[in-house]
């Protein structure tokens, strides 16, 4: 009977092992992009030795700018650091509020200079001077009035993502000639449970156009052998992903589901010795070592008397 029984455990353990198995393979998941190297080669897609420059730069929250008017108001100057406001505005104090959001520099210091007409002079803003020849006024664009000074001072608003099995993952400001291994660097390098050979770049399609991309990253290539073929130059929002070693994902993943049987066996267990350790003690109402009253005995000695002897 017992034999039988042996038999039919094994049985469905033997059920349970290919199901487990399949949820391990699963668990490891096969991540790595199939893309072919020499398409990527082929391509010419900006990657290092091979940078690309970026359109001009467009002003969104929350970047931060520097702005200098050379000829402001008395006791009124206009010069410092200004960021980007959630809504889109820059506040310049006294001479108010300017929508610059989505524009790029000589736009904005066009759209500035306009707005500061209310306060000022043209000839203040350096929107006219004076012909040398004829000693007339002559009209300036605001964009080539050297009156007013606007840059970017912090790019906060161009970012890239760095996920995975990173020191410190997290967003990154993008200023343009960054590539897959300084965006690695910049995020602290791998981690032991990563796997370097699992990396890719995903970087979505831009705004109406087709189609998101996902391109593998030969990091050991890269670093130990100089090949740039997959040392992209980022974009911002480009998103560089750092899998998990197999092993390790598996590791976990068995972990987490044997960790419910393992907390149930312990309850189990414990209870069991809780019970029995009671058991033995036998507590009761009147003490926690059972019963603890004894009589005692007083135990008699009697010696023969003693009788004289005569002499």
């Amino acid at each position: 009977m017992d034999r039988s029984n042996s038999k039919d455990r094994e049985r469905r353990v033997a059920r349970w092992i290919p199901l487990i198995a399949t949820a391990a393979l699963w668990a490891c998941g096969c991540q790595t992009v199939r893309t072919p190297e020499e398409k990527i080669a082929a391509s010419g897609m900006p990657r290092e030795k091979q940078m690309t420059s970026f359109p001009p730069y467009i002003i969104e929250p929350p970047d931060v700018l520097n702005i200098e008017l050379l000829m402001g108001l008395p006791e009124r100057p206009l010069s410092g650091e200004f960021l980007v406001r959630p809504d889109g505005t820059v506040n310049l104090g006294y001479y108010g509020e300017v929508y610059i959001t989505g524009l790029t520099l000589r736009e904005a210091k066009e759209k500035i200079l306009l707005h500061l007409r209310k306060y000022l002079t043209d000839f203040s803003l350096g929107l006219v001077k004076e012909d040398p020849e004829t000693s007339e006024p002559i009209e300036v664009e605001p964009g080539d009035s050297n009156h007013l000074m606007i840059d970017i001072l912090e790019y906060n608003s161009k970012v890239y993502y760095v996920q995975g099995d990173v020191s410190v993952p997290g967003r990154m400001p993008s200023q343009g000639n960054e590539t897959v291994l300084d965006a690695i660097n910049n995020a602290g390098g791998l981690i032991p449970t990563s796997a370097p050979q699992n990396i890719r770049l995903v970087r979505p399609a831009p705004p109406g156009q087709c189609c998101e991309q996902v391109l593998p990253v030969n990091l050991p290539a890269i670093v130990n052998q100089g090949d740039t073929t997959t040392n992209y130059q980022i974009m911002p929002g480009d998103r560089i992903v750092v899998f998990r070693d197999p092993i390790v994902r598996t590791t976990l993943f068995l972990d987490r589901l044997a960790s419910p049987f393992f907390t149930v066996v312990n309850s189990i267990q414990y209870y069991t010795f809780a019970y029995r350790g009671v058991k033995f003690i036998n507590i009761n109402p009147l003490g926690i070592f059972g019963n603890t009253s004894t009589t005692s005995s007083t135990t008699t000695r009697t010696f023969p008397p003693i009788t004289p002897t005569s002499r």
